[in-house]
């Protein structure tokens, strides 16, 4: 008769400790996804090693640790360029707060007032393209440049629709919205304001 032991690894084999089992954490990462990243793709190095050598970002929200840090200087001169850029979109009700590493204030940035000129000079700024610094991602451009638009076709349905609605309400968004016979899926403002204008443009 087996121990109670022996019976509790025979109910769950994957208890016992095997040299697959032992390896399961070390699967190689397959990538499945676009095909130049999987051409360029060094399958003895980790994920966050290829994504830098490929000239990627791993992760939208920075470094959280795990990574040696080369040179403290430079770092804390992006830091500061990066907190005045931040500086400029705060709002009047908005601050930061710099602290040193003993967590001391050192310094406090209050957002202004903007007038409403200063806003839409903000929002009308074109961001300038970051160069490519790899063929990997140059690659990656042309591909992304290269994909087809498929232009979406209204319906006869759908036109007619919008007709009814302008013909109803002109220009007034707002009582469109609380038809609830000509507006059954109760589209916002916003939503009918878009497909009404695109669809008799």
């Amino acid at each position: 008769m087996a121990t109670v032991r022996r019976r509790r690894t025979i109910k769950t084999p994957s208890r016992k400790v095997t040299r697959k089992n032992a390896n399961k954490h070390k699967r190689k990462v397959n990538v499945i996804g676009n095909k130049i990243i999987r051409e360029n793709w060094d399958k003895k190095a980790t994920l966050r090693q290829n994504y830098a050598r490929l000239g990627l970002l791993p992760s939208l929200n920075g470094v959280t640790g795990g990574i040696e840090v080369k040179d403290e200087e430079e770092l804390m001169e992006n830091e500061q360029k990066s907190l005045e850029e931040l500086a400029e979109s705060l709002s009047a009700e908005q601050g930061i707060i710099q602290r040193d590493d003993a967590g001391n204030i050192i310094n406090v940035i209050v957002g202004k007032v903007k007038t409403p000129e200063e806003l839409a000079e903000i929002m009308e700024r074109d961001i300038a393209p970051v160069k490519a610094k790899t063929d990997v991602v140059r690659a990656l451009e042309r591909q992304a440049a290269n994909v087809l638009k498929v232009e979406r076709h209204a319906s006869d349905g759908e036109v007619v629709w919008a007709a009814k609605l302008v013909e109803k309400y002109g220009d007034d968004y707002e009582k469109m919205f609380r038809d609830r016979k000509l507006n059954p899926n109760q589209q916002t403002v916003g939503q009918l304001k878009r497909r009404i204008t695109a669809l008799l443009a």
